[in-house]
Formats: C-alpha cells, sequence, structure tokens
C-alpha cells in the first residue's frame, strides 16, 4: 500500500478534503462525487422530515434551501473547531489571530473538494456572515472591535477573497455578488497561495503513514427537544460528525484520542476545548442559522417570496 510520507506542501493541501468525505478507500483521491453524497443525505433527510411541524407550509424549494444553507454553515462551522483543535492537538505556530486561522483551514478545505456543491457550501457560509452583520446593524449590537474575531464583514469577504484567488474565472460571479472590489480580487490570489503553503508546510509532519494506528475519534449525538429536534434530527441524517471523525483518525497521528459532539448547550456556540478533548457543535446554532436565513435570507430565483413560520 502507497504511503504518503513524504510530500511536498501542495500535495499535503490536497489531502484536506478527505477530512469529511466518505471516500470508499481512504487512500484513494477524493473526488467531487464523494462530496455530492453529503447533498443527496441533506436532500433525502429534507423529504423525510417535511411533515414536521415546524416545516410543515414551506414550500419545498424553499426547504431546500434552508436545508442547505444551515447545513453548510454548520459544516463550515464543525471545520473551523477542527482547524482550532488540529492548531491546539498539534502543537502548530500561528501567525496572527487563531481565528483566522481557523477559517483558512475550513475554506481551504471546501475550496479543494472541487465540487459544485463543495463550493456552493463554503458560498453560504460566506453570506451567513453577510446576514449576521445586518442582524447585528438592524439589532444595534455593539461592534466589538477588541474581539479575538474578525468582523462579520471581514470574515465574509476573506472566504470569497480565498475562493477567487484559487480560480478567478470560477468565483468571478460570487466576487461580483459580494461587491469584492477589483483591487482586492487581484491580491487574493496572494492570500489564497500563502494560505495553501502554510497549512501544507505546518500539517506534514503529523500524517499518518499506512503502519501507524488511527487515533480513535468519538461521535456523540447528544439529545434536543422542542425547538432543537429538528436540528438534532437532520444532523444525525445527514451524519455532519461521522464523516469529519473519520477521516481525521485515518489522516492525522494525533497526540490523544478526542470526540466529535453535537448538544443542547444553552446557547448558539460551537468550541473545541483543550481540557475535555472535546469539540462541541450546539443544536442552537443550527436554529440560529435557521432564523438568519429566514430574517435575512435573499431567497433564490427559483423560490417563493415567503417567509419561514
Amino acid at each position: 500500500m502507497t504511503k504518503w510520507w513524504p510530500l511536498r506542501p501542495w500535495q499535503l493541501l490536497l489531502l484536506l478534503p478527505l477530512l469529511f468525505i466518505g471516500l470508499a478507500e481512504a487512500w484513494a483521491q477524493p473526488t467531487p462525487a464523494d462530496f455530492e453524497k453529503f447533498r443527496t443525505r441533506i436532500d433525502d433527510a429534507v423529504r423525510v422530515l417535511g411533515n414536521h411541524s415546524q416545516l410543515k407550509g414551506v414550500p419545498p424549494n424553499r426547504r431546500e434551501q434552508l436545508a442547505e444553507f444551515v447545513s453548510g454553515n454548520m459544516l463550515f462551522v464543525l471545520l473551523h473547531e477542527l482547524g482550532h483543535a488540529t492548531i491546539g492537538e498539534l502543537d502548530l505556530p500561528v501567525l496572527g489571530r487563531e481565528e483566522d486561522a481557523a477559517d483558512s483551514f475550513a475554506s481551504l478545505t471546501l475550496i479543494h473538494i472541487k465540487s459544485q456543491f463543495s463550493e456552493h457550501v463554503l458560498a453560504e457560509a460566506a453570506k451567513g456572515w453577510f446576514m449576521a452583520d445586518r442582524r447585528d446593524s438592524k439589532e444595534g449590537e455593539p461592534v466589538l472591535y477588541y474581539d479575538e474575531h474578525g468582523l462579520n464583514q471581514q470574515r465574509a469577504f476573506q472566504i470569497v477573497c480565498y475562493m477567487v484567488g484559487a480560480d478567478p474565472i470560477r468565483f468571478k460571479d460570487l466576487a461580483a455578488e459580494t461587491k469584492l472590489p477589483k483591487e482586492r480580487q487581484q491580491s487574493c490570489s496572494e492570500d489564497y497561495r500563502k494560505a495553501a503553503k502554510s497549512w501544507g508546510v505546518l500539517l506534514q509532519p503529523h500524517v499518518r503513514t499506512a503502519d501507524q494506528p488511527e487515533t480513535k475519534i468519538d461521535v456523540v449525538y447528544g439529545d434536543a427537544k422542542g425547538k432543537l429536534e429538528i436540528a438534532a434530527q437532520m444532523a444525525r441524517s445527514i451524519k455532519l460528525l461521522d464523516g469529519v471523525a473519520a477521516r481525521s483518525s485515518e489522516l492525522v497521528v494525533w497526540p490523544a484520542p478526542f470526540s466529535l459532539e453535537m448538544q443542547t448547550c444553552g446557547s448558539a456556540n460551537a468550541q473545541w476545548v483543550p481540557s475535555t478533548h472535546k469539540l462541541t457543535v450546539c443544536y442552537e446554532l443550527a436554529e440560529d442559522f435557521a432564523g438568519l436565513y429566514r430574517d435575512y435570507g435573499i431567497p433564490r430565483v427559483d423560490s417563493r417570496a415567503r417567509k419561514l413560520r
């Protein structure tokens, strides 16, 4: 069986998509078709859950758009937190803010899938930050310039910039839609190149070879009640955590076992906690994304102008 060592930085980066694609063979090169299975599971879950009280009365096409937006943003959050886990567990150096590094980890992972749906997921994540900015402005939320995170619009534009930097032709419509200035678009290729090179160099020493044991990574879907029940059902149906856990254990030599969990937390949040070795994504976050899309999302051309209930 072919071993991965040694790999050049750019080759290593191509392995990032394997972290969450359900491939038949762990050593195979990922293809867009593999990631499309994620979309198929979303579509199947929407059909199964279509009669749920929270979704009755929502037109089928609008229901699918909602599910894609929420699932896509949850996947981005999960990969963002996995970026934190990777930095902490592998003791990787970070120049700048760790939150920015975690965003770049999630963005580059999705970019390198090179499927229409993975690109759509990443675009939805960027639009989610734009929507969050509109919501915060409308609700009078103070702008926390001292926060460890970038501002909502900054995070949104950086995602778009990575995409444009990776392929300016493929993502020119997204750049136009989000009004990313032409002069900024021209510098995005350097942003993308530096981020890709940096992650490749840092991850290379930690790639698992065929003769090394896989790290145990547990997957837990906690209970949820009331309005969070549908979020829990959707997460289980699309297996949001499972692929990430499987690919992470196959690809990386981790210093210790850890777990990926979805839980009822009491607030919309997600975090990696080093002391407990747990990455937790809260069901409340899915509910928050649903409300964001309901109130601030722009329906696509093929959808009806109708609010969710």
